[in-house]
C-alpha cells in the first residue's frame, strides 16, 4: 500500500505544453488517463483519512492541463447546454479560445477573476403552466467549476452514503428503484413520500461551505459562486441564499448539503440490531422514506424534518405524505417516485404451516410509468403532429423517434414490455387522427394502407413504402431488456 505522504506530493504526470498543440491533436485519451489517475489518489487518501493529502491532490489536480482542458472541452463539446449564453454573451468557444480558455482557468488567476452574476432564464415546468428558473454562467466560470469537480468528485464519491442516487457518476434512477424494490419486495411498507420546497432557491450556504471542509482557497471560490447574484433582465438580485440551479457544480454541492440525512433517518438504529432499519432513498433533493412500521417512519420523519429545518428547508405540505405499498392508507396505495408508479398487489394466499391451515398473501409488486409522466410524454408527441400535420410521413417518423426511443429507454429494465406495448396502441390512434386531418372522408382501412406497413416479420406498424420506420416501445423493451 502507498505512504499517504506519498500520496499528498506525488504530481501528476504532465504531456510536454499541451496547450501549444492543435485542439483536434491533443492526446485526449492520455489526458483523461492523467485526470483518472489522480482523481484515484484522492479517493484513496480519502479512504485513509488523510485531509491533507487530498487537499494536496486536489490543488494539484485543478493546476494541471490535463485537468483544466479536459473541463474546457466538457463545458464546451459535451454539455448539453453549451451553446446558452451567460451575461458575458459567450455562448461558443473557437478552438484556440478553448486552449485559451484552459490557461486562464489556472487558479493562480481566480483571485483577478471575481465571478459574474449568473443569467436567470424561465423554462417550462414539465406537465404545468408554471415556469422554473434556470441559472446560465458566464462561460468561464462554467468551466472553472467543472474543474473544480473533477476535483471534489473523488473525495466526495467516498464520503457519501449508499442511497443517494442523484447524478452520481455510475448511478441512476433505475438504481434508486431497484434499492426499494429489495426492501418492499422483502415485506410491504409504509412509505413516505416527500418534497422540499424550493431546495436549490432556500438551502442555507453556509451549511454547504462548511460540510466542504477544503482548503480555503476553494472555499473562498465556492463562497464567491454562491454570493455572486442573479441578473433576470436588466434586474440584479442578491444571492445570499441557495445554489444556482444550472449550474455545472450545483449537483454536487446539493449532494453535499443532503449528506448526513441518511444517518438521520436510520439514528438508533444501530447495525445488527432486531429493528429494520428505515431506508432512505434519495435522488438529489428527492426521496422516499420506507419502513414497515408507520410509528418508526412517522419519528424517523419528524427527525429528517428537524434537520432540512436547520439548513432553511422545508417539505412542500401539498406534496409530501404518507401511504402503503400495498394496503390502502389515507385513501391511496402506492407511489410516484422519479417517474415510476410503485405499488403491490395480492395474487393469492399460500400455505405457510405445517398444517397447511395458515395462510399469508403473496405480492406482486407493480411498476408501470406515472401518471403524469405519461401525460407528459403523450402531450409532448401530441404536439410534434400538431406542429407536423402536413409534413411527409418520413419527417414525422425522423421526429417522433427520438421522443419514443429516450422515454422507453428510460423505463426498459424496470418496467415490463408489455406495459410499455400499450403506449403503442396509444401513439398509433394518435398516429391515425393525424391520417384523417391530412385526407378527410378516408376510410380507416385506406389510411392503414397508406401509412402501416409489414417490415420483416413484424406486424404492420407506421412505416413508409422504402422501409423508414417507427420505433415502438415494444421494440425498445426487448431490445434494451
Amino acid at each position: 500500500m502507498k505512504d499517504k505522504k506519498a500520496l499528498g506530493t506525488q504530481r501528476p504526470r504532465q504531456t510536454p505544453n499541451p496547450v501549444n498543440q492543435a485542439r483536434n491533436s491533443l492526446p485526449w485519451n492520455s489526458l483523461e488517463q492523467q485526470v483518472v489517475r489522480v482523481q484515484k489518489q484522492i479517493s484513496q487518501a480519502c479512504q485513509h483519512g488523510d485531509k491533507q493529502a487530498v487537499h494536496n491532490l486536489q490543488q494539484r489536480l485543478m493546476e494541471s492541463e490535463a485537468a483544466r482542458l479536459l473541463a474546457v472541452r466538457r463545458v464546451t463539446e459535451e454539455n448539453q447546454g453549451k451553446h446558452t449564453a451567460g451575461v458575458d454573451g459567450v455562448k461558443s468557444l473557437t478552438s484556440q479560445e478553448r486552449l485559451a480558455m484552459a490557461s486562464a482557468i489556472h487558479p493562480n488567476h481566480w483571485n483577478h477573476q471575481p465571478p459574474m452574476p449568473v443569467r436567470r432564464v424561465w423554462v417550462p415546468k414539465p406537465g404545468t403552466a408554471e415556469r422554473r428558473p434556470l441559472a446560465i454562467l458566464p462561460m468561464i466560470d462554467r468551466c472553472k467549476q467543472a474543474l473544480v469537480k473533477l476535483a471534489l468528485e473523488p473525495e466526495w464519491e467516498v464520503r457519501f452514503e449508499p442511497h443517494s442516487y442523484g447524478f452520481r457518476p455510475g448511478r441512476s434512477t433505475h438504481d434508486a428503484i431497484a434499492a426499494i424494490l429489495v426492501v418492499i419486495e422483502r415485506h410491504p411498507s409504509f412509505v413516505f413520500d416527500a418534497d422540499i420546497e424550493e431546495a436549490f432557491d432556500h438551502i442555507n450556504q453556509a451549511v454547504i461551505l462548511d460540510k466542504l471542509q477544503t482548503f480555503p482557497a476553494l472555499r473562498q471560490a465556492i463562497n464567491a459562486w454562491l454570493t455572486a447574484g442573479v441578473m433576470d433582465g436588466d434586474t440584479y438580485f442578491s444571492s445570499e441564499t441557495g445554489i444556482a440551479q444550472g449550474g455545472v457544480l450545483s449537483p454536487l454541492l446539493m449532494n453535499i448539503a443532503l449528506h448526513g440525512m441518511e444517518a438521520v433517518v436510520t439514528e438508533g438504529f444501530a447495525n445488527g440490531h432486531a429493528r429494520e432499519q428505515p431506508l432512505l432513498v434519495r435522488y438529489a433533493d428527492d426521496f422516499v422514506i420506507l419502513h414497515a412500521d408507520l410509528k418508526e417512519l412517522q419519528q424517523a420523519v419528524r427527525r429528517v424534518k428537524h434537520w432540512l429545518a436547520r439548513m432553511g428547508l422545508h417539505l412542500h405540505a401539498d406534496k409530501t405524505r404518507f401511504t402503503h405499498t400495498l394496503t390502502p392508507y389515507q385513501g391511496q396505495v402506492g407511489f410516484d417516485f422519479l417517474g415510476f408508479s410503485i405499488r403491490q398487489e395480492s395474487v393469492e394466499k399460500i400455505p405457510t404451516g405445517k398444517s397447511g391451515q395458515e395462510h399469508s398473501p403473496r405480492v406482486k409488486t407493480i411498476i408501470t410509468p406515472s401518471q403524469e409522466a405519461s401525460k407528459r410524454h403523450l402531450a409532448a408527441i401530441d404536439q410534434r403532429l400538431q406542429q407536423l400535420q402536413t409534413a411527409p410521413q418520413a419527417r414525422v417518423i425522423a421526429e417522433l423517434n427520438p421522443l419514443i426511443v429516450g422515454w422507453a429507454a428510460y423505463y426498459t429494465g424496470v418496467v415490463p414490455a408489455a406495459t410499455m406495448s400499450r403506449y403503442d396502441d396509444l401513439v398509433e390512434q394518435r398516429l391515425i387522427n393525424w391520417a384523417s386531418k391530412r385526407h378527410p372522408g378516408r376510410a380507416r382501412d385506406w389510411l392503414l394502407t397508406r401509412y402501416w406497413h409489414r417490415v420483416g416479420n413484424h406486424r404492420r406498424i407506421f412505416a413508409t413504402s422504402d422501409g423508414v420506420q417507427l420505433r415502438t416501445y415494444r421494440q425498445m423493451s426487448i431490445l434494451s431488456g
